[in-house]
């Protein structure tokens, strides 16, 4: 039987390593991940936008900072590289619902690998109000 595969946004990833608003459910989809049960498939964004929300982490100090990212890249993420044809689906999203293109590119990705998107983002899932995507407050 083939795994569960899920798209996790940037701001689900982030609460793998900082205390925040919905960590617990983040953790869980962690553990569900390290314990082989799911695949985590991410665009090469992620790495980047993870990044620097650890940069901004007021508490951590450089090189707490340098060894999550080091953590970060140690995970076996599923990692879709970019392409036109995930840009191109985000930016007509992006376009459709007046939502940043790095959100949609994870839309994106979710859509062209048959995957569920999760997102910590209300907002961003308020707007783009598909099936597409899960809002990880919805998984408590």
């Amino acid at each position: 039987m083939e795994k569960e595969a899920l798209v996790l946004d940037a701001s689900v990833i982030v609460k793998w390593f900082c205390e925040e608003e919905y960590t617990d459910i983040a953790l869980g989809i962690r553990d569900r991940f390290l314990g082989g049960e799911l695949n985590v498939v991410v665009p090469e964004l992620m790495f980047y936008e993870v990044s620097n929300a650890i940069r901004y982490n007021k508490v951590l100090s450089l090189e707490e900072k340098l060894a999550l990212v080091d953590d970060m890249f140690s995970l076996d993420f599923d990692v879709v590289a970019s392409n036109n044809e995930i840009l191109s689906e985000a930016m007509k999203s992006a376009l459709d619902t007046d939502t940043p293109i790095y959100d949609n590119v994870y839309l994106a990705v979710g859509r062209l690998s048959r995957c569920d998107l999760i997102t910590a983002d209300k907002v961003f899932q308020d707007k783009v109000n598909t099936n597409d995507g899960v809002f990880v407050g919805e998984l408590e």
